[in-house]
């Protein structure tokens, strides 16, 4: 459906491609075309590049022009950034472009090379004005190198205007699979992570910090996630959040979640669910909490099935030790939302981090409360800890996963802690 609705708009837009041309645009780096996406500390990658889209900007590394509608110009040489797919099927370079009449008229015919990587994979000669689609196989070894530099050269190009050289008119490039192979866990997981990195490049230039916050500070006023049910069983997350740990789940497919904090016991159903709907039928969730208010969850079958409760402190050593020795030599993701106070959610941090495996995640719960603040009167707390915990070393093991605040409203920003695979 989106390549129809450029097509439509494209039509219109070639029939005026040379009212463009006196235009004194030259080309310019990806930084000058645009603002592009705040640093925020995840690498925006991409397998697939809409030329126009303002926020994949800093993947096109030169030679374009401002987009104009859902196009761009481009010079006689240009050049992206694109990063595969993983999986056994050949790639394959493909770029969505057209000849217009008013380049073809004076050049009558034009070559167009490919090279990734410096290697050259494809070359195609053109003669008449049109939309087309170049396709070209990409051998492994031009992409020892990720993201992979994808460059294309024209032999010829029209210069209209005092010197602004035309190319051609560019709408889509990508590195792709063409056949429908066997399910691949590992390419659907990165393709779920470049749509995450895109969403938070795309966030970043619709919305200042400040209004996000202010976002996610009237979501919280907003008593809804008071009153959210999971199968009955109540509890108390932005569903939001919910949503980005059963992709996490999905992803680091867990033998065991360990939750500090239970209270009725709504989130951990949640991840026994999520559990069972992966058929990860022999992974268990084990969730500890000072009270015991669980009675309507421990009688749902899935709790039975994959909850173990553990009645006690999160940071008695006792507890800490019996949870260490059941998940040892598991591939294990920590969530942290118990007791909120600074000191608490430090001692949780230096005893569960060992715990997680390398590639999983360490969750801090509820850091917007003095993040935001969505609490101004409380505090220092979990955002707070877990400063403190990256500052006194566990920088060397963690990274904050910023891709996983892409929907805007999390309760724990800068909480997602995913443990380095190397």
């Amino acid at each position: 459906m989106r390549y129809r609705i450029l097509w439509l708009a494209f039509c219109c837009a070639v029939a005026g491609a040379c009212s463009g041309c006196h235009r004194k645009k030259d080309p310019q780096p990806p930084a000058a075309q645009s603002k592009g996406a705040r640093d925020t500390g995840a690498k925006l990658t991409a397998s697939e590049i809409v030329i126009s889209d303002q926020a994949l900007a800093p993947l096109l590394l030169r030679g374009f022009y401002e987009p104009e509608g859902d196009w761009r110009w481009t010079a006689r040489q240009f050049a992206v950034a694109l990063t595969p797919l993983p999986g056994a099927e050949d790639s394959y370079l493909v770029l969505d472009f057209a000849l217009p009449v008013e380049v073809m008229q004076r050049v009558h015919t034009v070559t167009l090379t490919a090279r990734v990587n410096g290697t050259t994979v494809g070359a195609k000669t053109y003669k008449a004005a049109g939309r087309y689609s170049f396709f070209t196989k990409v051998p492994q070894s031009a992409l020892a190198v990720l993201p992979a530099v994808v460059e294309f050269e024209l032999d010829k190009s029209v210069s209209p205007d005092k010197g602004r050289e035309l190319g051609l008119i560019a709408v889509a490039v990508s590195l792709t699979h063409t056949s429908e192979a066997p399910f691949d866990r590992e390419a659907e997981t990165v393709r779920a992570r470049q749509g995450y990195q895109y969403l938070l490049a795309k966030r970043e230039l619709a919305m200042p910090p400040a209004k996000q916050h202010e976002m996610m500070k009237l979501f919280h006023d907003v008593p809804v996630w008071r009153h959210m049910f999971f199968h009955n069983v109540q509890l108390e997350k932005s569903p939001l959040d919910l949503w980005m740990m059963q992709q996490i789940i999905y992803e680091t497919q867990p033998e065991y979640i360990v939750e500090t904090g239970t209270w009725k016991g709504g989130s951990a159903l949640y991840w026994a669910h999520t559990l069972n709907g992966m058929e990860l039928f022999r992974s268990r969730v084990i969730t500890v909490d000072v009270q015991n208010v669980t009675t309507t969850a421990a009688a749902h079958p899935l709790w039975k099935k994959y909850v173990t409760f553990l009645h006690g402190s999160s940071t008695d050593p006792t507890i800490v030790a019996r949870i260490a020795e059941l998940v040892k030599g598991h591939r294990t993701l920590v969530v942290l939302d118990s007791d909120h106070r600074l000191a608490h959610v430090v001692k949780e941090l230096h005893a569960y981090a060992p715990l997680v495996s390398k590639g999983s995640y360490l969750v801090v719960e509820d850091t917007h409360l003095d993040g935001v603040p969505t609490d101004p009167g409380f505090g220092p707390g979990p955002l707070a800890a877990v400063r403190q915990f990256l500052e006194g070393g566990g920088r060397r093991e963690f990274d904050q996963d910023l891709t996983r605040e892409a929907y805007i409203m999390t309760f724990n920003p800068g909480g997602w802690l995913r443990r380095k695979a190397d």
